[in-house]
């Protein structure tokens, strides 16, 4: 890439000038955190905010003469790498869901691999598999999981590819060891500190050529992002887990089911909030874990027995639910309108934490190309980072 710092300090300065806008929980406001915002965000309906959450464009187009500054930090656009000539599917990779194999096809499209390749949190390996047919290089797939590597280590034996296994911990000290000067290094969608640790050892190596799409930004080992550049040392942005979960709020590859479902998991969320408060006599937001979706299928009583037990309260002997759920009727509203505002800093802020690895490769030596792989459409992490190394 050309030189990206005047682009990372663009985006630091407006990032932290701008920190009341993200750096919020909406599940935690009562009331709307932007006076300013109140004539427009308020006269919109839930419909019309659902349709603008849909169209970012048009979201930062209403909050222009508010926020000048957000157009500008949308103005960079990566630009679109090389795409698969075809999305044929041998019969090795049958069961490997659509959207999934379009994915792995478009980062093999930007491999040219000059040596023995690594995969990096690999699963079953169809990533790696495929770069062995491919590339007709030797590959070393890294999971930690030993059902999978017994799966893959089958799927390339049928094949007679020279496909090996490492069962091991990525996030283990002694992974360090797998990266060598002289290799072909590959990461599909590693999450936070699984792509941290890859960039890192990769960096200590000296690996020659690197490919990366990181993904899930907030699985990191504290509780507070630590910049990997210098630069983003220089201007830190003070990141918790919340704040890293804001790339990841984005919705394209859903229909109208990932949408109610969305509805109803937000509403019932504020309900039990509402509900916890009585029962605690607290005035601050209760934040709640992931939960397997088959739960919404369920009523929310079910609900509620499930979050008192994850935060170990008693199930109250008479629940009425009606009142609950009308009362988050209210938030809800509110809620979709902070996270309107909120959501036009997911690219901006996507876009400094990629900047800060290629910042990162760039000061340890390597030449490095971002650009997108894949159709959004596939998946919305559709950023890859590659870097050679002389």
């Amino acid at each position: 890439m050309s030189d990206v710092a005047p682009l990372f300090n663009q985006l630091s300065t407006q990032l932290a000038r701008h920190s009341g806008d993200w750096q919020l929980m909406p599940f935690g406001c009562r009331t709307l955190p932007w006076p300013e915002l109140a004539a427009v965000l308020e006269r919109l309906d839930e419909d019309q905010l659902d349709q603008l959450e849909s169209n970012p464009q048009q979201a930062l187009e209403l909050l222009a003469p508010w926020r000048p500054e957000l157009s500008a930090l949308h103005a960079f656009t990566a630009p679109e790498l090389a795409r698969a000539a075809d999305y044929a599917t041998p019969r090795w990779s049958n069961g490997i869901p659509g959207r999934k194999w379009a994915q792995i096809k478009d980062f093999a499209a930007n491999i040219t691999a000059e040596h023995a390749i690594l995969e990096w949190c690999a699963g079953k390996g169809h990533l790696g598999r495929l770069l062995a047919i491919e590339q007709q290089q030797p590959v070393t797939s890294l999971e930690w999981d030993q059902d999978l590597c017994r799966q893959g280590e089958t799927l390339a034996n049928k094949l007679t590819l020279q496909h090996h296994f490492h069962c091991g911990d990525a996030l283990a000290p002694e992974a360090a060891a797998l990266f060598k000067p002289k290799q072909q290094a590959v990461a599909l969608h590693a999450c936070g500190e699984l792509h941290l640790r890859f960039l890192r050892h990769a960096a200590r190596a000296g690996t020659r050529a690197l490919a990366l799409s990181p993904c899930c930004y907030h699985l990191i080992e504290g509780n507070r992002y630590v910049p990997l550049s210098n630069a983003g040392r220089r201007h830190d942005l003070g990141l918790s887990r919340h704040d890293l979960r804001l790339p990841l709020q984005q919705q394209v590859t859903g229909g109208e089911r990932v949408r109610r479902l969305r509805h109803l998991e937000l509403t019932w969320r504020l309900a039990f909030d509402e509900l916890q408060r009585e029962l605690t006599g607290g005035r601050d937001y209760l934040p709640l874990p992931a939960f397997p979706k088959q739960l919404l299928s369920g009523d929310f009583a079910d609900f509620v027995s499930w979050a008192c037990d994850k935060k170990g309260l008693a199930v109250p002997a008479s629940l009425h639910s009606e009142h609950w759920l009308a009362a988050a009727d209210d938030r809800r509203l509110l809620v979709k309108q902070i996270e309107l505002v909120r959501h036009c800093y997911r690219y901006p802020l996507e876009l400094w934490l990629l900047l800060d690895r290629v910042l990162f490769l760039t000061e340890q030596g390597y030449r490095v190309r971002l650009g997108t792989f894949t159709d959004i459409h596939n998946t919305p992490r559709r950023y890859l980072i590659q870097a050679w190394r002389e």
